[in-house]
């Protein structure tokens, strides 16, 4: 009796590629064995483009078991033993099976035949070199993958901010600020939908946002430089500093913390400034915001819902406005001075906007190609090619912005100068609208809110037994510390110094250490424009490791603008005298000082 056989093919895309296993041949062989061995060709089975790493994504395959289960099939006949598996685990299920239903496999090129137990036994040895051969490719395949991530071969497919260059991941500036926003947004307390709403109504790059898309952005580490290879197979892997961050690690995880605190439990409502910043002293939980009802005088308060402590809002502003100030002076500083500045110098787009607008140009060339060619509709080709024109639109504004920066030779000792003045046109003048805390009062309230949002991460408070509040700690974002420190050292902003004046310690700004002749050429350019007077003490010694510094006024109609750490030339960076820089105060505080 002639036995029914099952011819089983199989081919994937890579095989077909590396060696030509076609359908058409792997069934021309299959009859011919078939007729040689005077087999019934019960039915052809063939999977198409798809993998033998495993048995249960092959529909022809499992179609071809039931009717071996069924009595249908005796004998499987393959091409190759890779046709039906390369997996070990695999192989012994279906030599069970085919044992259990009385069916036997046959492989035209292997010489293979489990009818007997030689036959089954070379099958599994055959099977096992199979797989230590996909293994081997398997690790090579990653060892290559790694090297081409760490070269900057990202294998990601179109990300907002990015290009192909040379088949590089690389910065796109017409992009590359949509993103810096999204994270500035969210860190200033917008959420996901706020942002998709904003960018919708402002028909940004005339796509439909999505709260989904943001949060997608937002924990895309890829932003900060950094790829997560393997995190859909469970099994994922960091590679650092892969390509160039569009934002920095440390906004990148103020944004995740942020993340973490927006709960269920913290709802934003557009009348509270310290949102998610104030702790209770007790507990040490984030308070929550409260604003009575009635028709009586409206105050914002902060509450512990655990301990039921509150704070009202105006006291917390009195005891922060120093520190509000502070932010005030940097927040100022850098998106006036530093923002449009520091990003040009760092990046100097132009070449690559070049390169954009000239990859845009090529697209319409295509998409009218496409539509000549009757690939494409009018409406199609229409609202493409206007899409395309808006993006170049946007891409020569951006080139004539970097024109416009290309010329704008601005250092930071201009920098520093134009600070200075304006302090000193605040102390001269106390109307001079220059003050910090007059700007903290004229801000709006949601300007309020994304400063404090910025760049405070949380604020501790103590609550003493007469109800009077201090401020235990501020914790400011690490950005904040980071970028802060980082303008001191260039002598952007000052920091805060006690100093000794008549035996009483006062608080004076400090800036960054220079030499004399640095300090000489920045008072000379101060006097061309303001009366100020300057003269330089030494450092005395307190004790065997410790220095103070004895401060007197040249004039006590002067007050003290700042302070400059002289370099000393015998030691590097050793500082061992400063600078003062003095200022006449105004006609009114004089008085008002005389009157006390």
């Amino acid at each position: 009796m002639k036995k029914n056989a099952a011819i089983y093919c199989r081919v994937s895309t890579e095989d077909q590629a590396r060696e030509g296993y076609s359908l058409p041949e792997q069934q021309e062989k299959l009859k011919d064995l078939c007729k040689f061995r005077d087999y019934n060709i019960y039915k052809i089975y063939e999977d198409a483009g798809i993998s033998g790493k495993d048995m249960d994504h092959r529909p022809a395959f499992k179609e071809m078991l039931e009717e071996v289960k069924n009595g249908n099939v005796n004998v499987i006949v393959a091409y190759k033993l890779d046709r039906l598996t390369r997996s070990v685990r695999d192989l012994e299920v279906l030599i069970s099976e085919l044992e259990k239903y009385n069916c036997s496999l046959e492989c035209a090129m292997d010489d293979i035949n489990t009818s007997t137990a030689n036959g089954r036994f070379f099958v599994r040895m055959l099977t096992v070199l199979s797989q230590l051969e996909i293994e081997r490719v398997s690790e090579r395949t990653k060892f290559g993958m790694a090297g081409a991530i760490k070269d900057g071969h990202i294998p990601v497919s179109k990300t907002l901010g990015f290009m192909r260059d040379n088949k590089k991941l690389i910065i796109n500036p017409a992009e590359s600020e949509i993103v810096e926003r999204i994270f500035d947004l969210y860190l200033k307390g917008k959420s996901y939908q706020a942002i998709a709403n904003i960018f919708n109504e402002e028909k940004v790059l005339n796509k439909k946002w999505y709260d989904t898309t943001i949060q997608k952005i937002l924990g895309n580490p890829l932003y900060k430089g950094d790829f997560i290879s393997g995190a859909r197979t469970g099994n994922p892997v960091l590679y650092e500093n892969v390509v160039e961050p569009i934002i920095s690690k440390k906004l990148w995880e103020d944004c995740q913390e942020q993340s973490r605190k927006n709960t269920r439990n913290y709802t934003r409502r557009n009348d509270y400034i310290f949102f998610q910043k104030i702790v209770c002293p007790h507990c040490k939980r984030i308070m929550a915001c409260k604003a009575p009802g009635g028709k009586k005088k409206k105050y914002i308060y902060y509450q512990c819902n655990d301990c039921k402590m509150s704070i009202r809002e105006d006291y917390l502003v009195e005891l922060l406005i120093e520190q509000i100030t502070t932010i005030i002076d940097y927040d100022i500083t850098v998106r006036k001075y530093f923002a449009p500045l520091l990003k040009h110098k760092i990046e100097n787009t132009n070449e690559l906007l070049k390169k954009e607008k000239n990859a845009l140009k090529d697209k319409i060339t295509r998409l009218k190609e496409a539509y000549l060619n009757k690939i494409i509709d009018m409406e199609e080709y229409s609202e493409d090619k206007k899409y395309l024109e808006s993006r170049i639109k946007e891409i020569e504004q951006k080139q004539k912005e970097e024109q416009e920066l290309e010329e704008y030779n601005f250092t930071f000792e201009d920098i520093m100068f134009v600070r200075d003045g304006e302090s000193i046109k605040s102390l001269m003048n106390p109307l001079y609208q220059s003050n910090f805390e007059v700007k903290w009062n004229e801000l709006e309230l949601n300007e309020k809110q994304d400063l404090i949002m910025s760049y405070i991460d949380s604020i501790e408070v103590l609550k003493k037994d007469n109800d009077k509040l201090e401020i235990k700690n501020i914790n400011f974002r690490k950005t904040f510390i980071e970028e802060y420190a980082n303008l001191f050292n260039k002598g952007a902003v000052n920091r805060l110094q006690d100093v000794l004046v008549n035996g009483e310690n006062i608080q004076i700004e400090v800036c960054a250490p220079m030499t004399k002749k640095e300090a000489q050429k920045h008072i000379e350019r101060l006097k061309e424009k303001f009366p100020i007077s300057y003269h330089e003490i030494k450092k005395e010694r307190y004790n065997k490791n410790q220095f103070y510094l004895k401060y007197t006024k040249t004039n006590i109609f002067n007050e003290p603008l700042k302070m400059i750490p002289l370099i000393n030339k015998k030691g590097i960076n050793k500082v061992d005298s400063y600078g003062v820089i003095e200022v006449p105060i105004s006609p009114i505080k004089i008085i008002t000082e005389l009157k006390n």
